[in-house]
């Protein structure tokens, strides 16, 4: 094998290395987005139908903060701190060594269908309180079985964000699989085009073979010969031969 033919294996093989990176990557991509949307979507549809209505008061406005770091030698931990403490927890090691993020947390409360008055703590975004003033009420729903669980109404508002995750991610596993069912949608069409092509050759042959048998001028004379006439007399029955 020549430098040529080796240099053109190479060249192949890394395009084939590469379009398969591509590939993997747009999955992921669309995978996360889309199954973020995906579970996000049929969480709140699933909550929503099998969930108690009830209006809940606003009771206060509050930060959560969650610490992430990995001393050496040991695997990685989340903590979650008062905001003021994880903040100095951050300063004396690190930002770089510790991660901070905050949560906005709304505590509401309701009243569940037995008359019982439940307190929760929600994500205060997600809930849709968020800058809203205290003892503000707003329509929820609650879980029956986990009644912490609780969620703003339905809404277009509130599905705007799996939506808009399912609108990302869709066309990114779009474009990896595109072309395999593109290949598998020809493929079935192509053998339903033929089967179609197969069927109509077969009944202008069966056509054919007929004409051929029963149109030629010596079949016809032949069967004109064989067949019963329609004006033929009727046969005189056997006892009246000797008469």
């Amino acid at each position: 094998m020549g430098w040529s033919n080796l240099w053109a294996k190479a060249k192949e093989n890394h395009a084939r290395s590469r379009r398969a990176v591509w590939r993997a990557r747009t999955f992921v991509i669309g995978a996360i987005f889309a199954g973020a949307g995906g579970y996000g979507l049929y969480s709140d549809v699933t909550h929503h139908i099998h969930g108690r209505p009830a209006t809940a008061t606003l009771m206060a406005h509050t930060q959560q903060c969650t610490v992430e770091y990995q001393r050496i030698g040991e695997q990685e931990r989340k903590e979650q701190l008062p905001c003021e403490l994880a903040e100095a927890f951050q300063r004396l090691v690190g930002s770089n060594k510790v991660k901070l993020s905050r949560d906005y947390i709304a505590r509401v409360q309701f009243s569940l269908a037995d008359g019982r008055t439940q307190e929760a703590s929600v994500d205060d975004i997600k809930l849709g309180t968020y800058g809203l003033p205290i003892g503000t009420t707003l329509a929820v729903m609650y879980d029956t079985n986990n009644p912490a669980d609780v969620r703003a109404r339905m809404s277009w508002k509130t599905l705007q964000v799996p939506l808009i995750l399912l609108a990302i991610g869709l066309p990114f596993l779009v474009l990896c699989f595109g072309g395999p069912l593109a290949a598998v949608f020809r493929w079935a069409l192509r053998g339903r085009e033929e089967e179609a092509v197969s069927t109509t050759s077969g009944s202008m042959v069966s056509g054919q073979k007929d004409k051929m048998v029963f149109g030629s001028p010596a079949a016809q004379k032949a069967f004109e010969m064989y067949s019963p006439k329609a004006n033929t007399a009727p046969r005189q029955s056997f006892g009246l031969r000797n008469r």
